[in-house]
């Protein structure tokens, strides 16, 4: 009997002690995230509302270029669209 309360006591006092260490810091996952984010953490004072200013130019030209590249005509790919409703297999809509 002495074990069974021994095997049952231990554990939930371990278990309550992490519960304890969970709520200590909880919420704090989120915010050491974001500063593990950020490229330059002095961004992170002030106000948060100023737009993003400068940028690499390579990186601005590759962006630009692909967003303004002639796509190929995509009429040779449309096909028609099948709906088939009822059980599959029995054919005829399954009447």
């Amino acid at each position: 009997m002495i074990r069974i309360f021994c095997a049952t006591l231990i554990p939930s006092l371990l278990l309550a002690g992490c519960a304890s260490m969970v709520e200590e810091n909880f919420g704090k996952a989120q915010a050491e995230m974001i500063r593990n984010q950020v490229y330059n953490p002095s961004t992170l004072q002030g106000s948060q509302d100023k737009p993003v200013e400068g940028i690499d130019p390579d990186s601005a030209k590759a962006a630009i270029d692909a967003m303004r590249k002639d796509l190929p005509d995509r009429s040779n790919v449309k096909r028609d669209v099948a709906v088939t409703v009822g059980q599959p297999g029995q054919g005829n809509g399954g009447q």
